[in-house]
């Protein structure tokens, strides 16, 4: 088994060439990164491809707090937010006074898209390695499988500094040929965030379903 994964990866990047266990520690780095992050905030750009060859970008602000807490502030073009207190999630669209309600682990039919969105991805456990690529400037791209079957991503793509092990882009592939690019900015860690910014308190008026 460890024959083949050396194999593959000398196939996708002979001028690279990296012995198994060094790319089990590169995971190793990035989950440990991960492991004591508690709270995160920082912006990010959405740009997703759509299969009949559309494009559309999007940008807005997020927050994370583990467990299960998380605010995803939508702000151009179209402004709404998606909020989890870790029992349910909202999705609100003030322009239209409209909400929608979930319970959460319900709200996404995709577990693998629900998880990396809360922080609770765990790459060792979600993921198993298809392919790397060392980029410039210290940077890698791993491009993973899901480890259990999810019902839209097929895989997913994570270009990390490895100095530190930091996620700074993550591409979803979907079955549907769709593709979604989230470049993440200014980001902060371990912040004291208040839990109030993952409560959901909607508007007089608003459309709830």
């Amino acid at each position: 088994m460890a024959f083949a994964l050396v194999l593959l990866l000398l196939l996708v990047n002979p001028l690279e060439f990296l012995q198994a266990q060094e790319i089990k520690e590169v995971i190793e780095k990035i989950n440990n990164f991960y492991q004591e992050v508690q709270s995160l905030r920082g912006n990010f750009l959405q740009e997703t491809h759509f299969k009949n060859g559309q494009r559309e970008l999007r940008s807005g602000k997020l927050w994370i707090k583990k467990p299960g807490l998380f605010r995803w502030e939508y702000l151009t073009p179209e402004k709404f937010v998606i909020i989890s207190d870790s029992r349910n999630l909202y999705v609100y669209y003030p322009e239209e006074n409209q909400a929608y309600v979930y319970p959460s682990g319900k709200a996404l039919s995709s577990q693998l898209a629900l998880g990396f969105m809360s922080g609770r991805g765990d790459i060792r456990r979600d993921l198993r390695l298809e392919s790397f690529k060392v980029l410039e400037n210290n940077f890698w791209e791993l491009t993973f499988l899901p480890a259990y079957q999810d019902s839209q991503i097929e895989k997913i793509a994570l270009r990390i500094n490895l100095a530190n092990g930091e996620v700074k882009e993550i591409v979803l592939f979907y079955y549907s040929g769709e593709r979604v690019r989230l470049a993440l900015q200014n980001l902060e860690y371990n912040l004291n965030l208040s839990n109030k910014l993952f409560e959901f308190q909607p508007p007089k008026r608003t459309k709830i379903n």
